[in-house]
This record gives structure tokens, sequence and C-alpha cells, in this order.
């Protein structure tokens, strides 16, 4: 929330690589990257009922040891097999709008963000008036 308020763009980061960039409106209502999809599906809000948040499944990789392939994989409910292989390189969605993710490539199966995530993501972009 602070960083929407604060910045213009956004890069977010997984085990030292940046995953994600764009504008604050691009990575807060049109997120590409799961690992993106679940820090905004764990952040609170007012309609947050009880103690419980969502959490990322799995735990960061060691960062002393050599990653193979894209490091987030092993977290990922949407992994495809060259994840374990290859890191994916950075994919434009929009000119300012970049992805480093494998389910962004041209030929990749079409994956959807949680349907939760997608109905919280509406209901802050009316708010929002975006």
């Amino acid at each position: 929330g602070v960083v929407a308020k604060v910045a213009d763009f956004v890069n977010v980061m997984y085990a030292g690589r940046i995953i994600e960039k764009g504008s604050v409106n691009e990575i807060f209502y049109d997120p590409r990257h799961p690992y993106t999809w679940g820090l905004l599906a764990s952040l609170p809000d007012v309609d947050t009922a009880g103690d419980e948040l969502y959490t990322i499944p799995g735990t960061p990789p060691n960062l002393l040891k050599e990653i193979k392939g894209d490091a987030f994989a092993p977290r990922n409910p949407f992994a495809l097999k060259i994840d374990e292989k290859i890191a994916p390189p950075m994919f434009e969605i929009t000119p300012t709008h970049h992805v480093a993710s494998w389910l962004a490539a041209p030929n990749a199966p079409k994956v959807e963000m949680p349907q939760d995530l997608k109905a919280r993501i509406e209901k802050n972009r009316k708010e929002a008036n975006w």
C-alpha cells in the first residue's frame, strides 16, 4: 500500500532477481508473475476476516547454493517443465511492464491469476477509480 502511494514504478524481486517490473498500476492491477500474485494476495485489507492471511507455499531458496532454472519454480503451482532447467528471460507485456516468467512466453499455456485475487484487484480498481 505504501509503495502504491509513493512510487510511479515498481520492481518485484525474488531470490535477488527482478521478476516483474512496471508502473504501480500495472503491478497492482495487472500482475503477471505468480510470485506477485502471492504477494498481493497476502496483503491484509479491511475485509480480511480474523488473523488468517494467504501465505505462499514452500520456502525461499538457499541463496548460498546455485539455483538452476527459475528460483520460484518449487513454490509455483503453475510452474512448467522448462522452469526446472532454464531461468526465464524478461518478456514484454507492455513497453513499461515486463515479467520473468515462462508463462508469458507466446506459446505458453494460458494461466489465470487466482479468482479470489482477481476479485480483490477488481474491488481495489473500482475504489481507486482506475
